[in-house]
């Protein structure tokens, strides 16, 4: 007997969750779709969940939602869970238990009324929270730049706001979603390339990097110059000294 759609789709939204890859995330999500973290009022609106969920998933370097004990039919399914948000270097847990609603048809996720501890959440996950965003600009620069010498993508576009902009060059990505798409192609780019950069003392917010092949010939340079803001990539232009690569 086939699984109750409402499992199947609960489950694309937990791998989704743990991808930390918001376009995978809002592709489970119905557009009407709504969000109520209880007692707090609901958020309603694709939009409106991705900014309740993005800041805490794109912050953590591992997100893993266990399910403790389920049951489904094929319009709801009700999931006790222990949420694991692992955040600079340390893992949180925090025990839930939700409600979530399905369209069946559609194969996404319209409601989500989740009931968690609030003492336990902000005790274990806020304050985490509020230090990631009062962090200085070179430490959120040297977080995306770790990202390009590990090549990868979804990290990559981790530490930038819903609406920042990359220019570079004459291209211009405006949107997370689009800078994602960005970033999706670079690994593949950079290859067996060495990437490295150096963050100026005299002026914190801007990096020299250079691309070289096996024989140290440079493949590209250039000079990348970032606004920072509540702890996240607002803006950041890229001048290229040669072609890019």
């Amino acid at each position: 007997m086939p699984d109750p759609a409402a499992r199947t789709i609960t489950d694309r939204l937990l791998a989704a969750l743990a991808s930390r890859d918001l376009r995978r995330i809002e592709a489970t999500l119905s557009p009407d779709c709504s969000w109520r973290n209880v007692p707090h009022p609901a958020v309603d609106g694709r939009d409106a969940v991705m900014a309740l969920l993005a800041p805490i998933v794109t912050w953590s370097d591992r997100v893993q939602w266990d399910v403790l004990s389920a049951a489904y039919d094929e319009s709801t399914a009700w999931l006790e869970r222990a949420d694991r948000f692992r955040i600079d270097g340390a893992e949180h847990t925090v025990l839930c238990n939700g409600v979530f609603e399905v369209d069946a048809g559609a194969g996404t996720v319209r409601s989500v009324r989740d009931y968690v501890d609030l003492g336990e959440w902000r005790a274990r996950v806020g304050p985490t929270l509020e230090a990631m965003a009062q962090r200085p600009a070179g430490e959120v620069i040297n977080r995306h730049l770790a990202a390009v010498t590990a090549r990868d993508p979804v990290a990559l576009a981790a530490d930038y706001a819903p609406d920042a902009v990359l220019r570079r060059g004459a291209d211009e990505h405006r949107g997370w979603r689009a800078i994602a798409d960005y970033f999706d192609s670079v690994p593949a780019r950079l290859g067996g390339l060495h990437f490295s950069s150096q963050l100026s003392s005299q002026e914190p917010t801007t990096v020299r990097w250079e691309i070289t092949d096996g024989t140290n010939a440079v493949v590209a340079r250039g000079t990348d110059r970032y606004r920072v803001a509540g702890g996240r990539i607002v803006e950041q232009t890229v001048e290229l000294d040669t072609p890019d690569f």
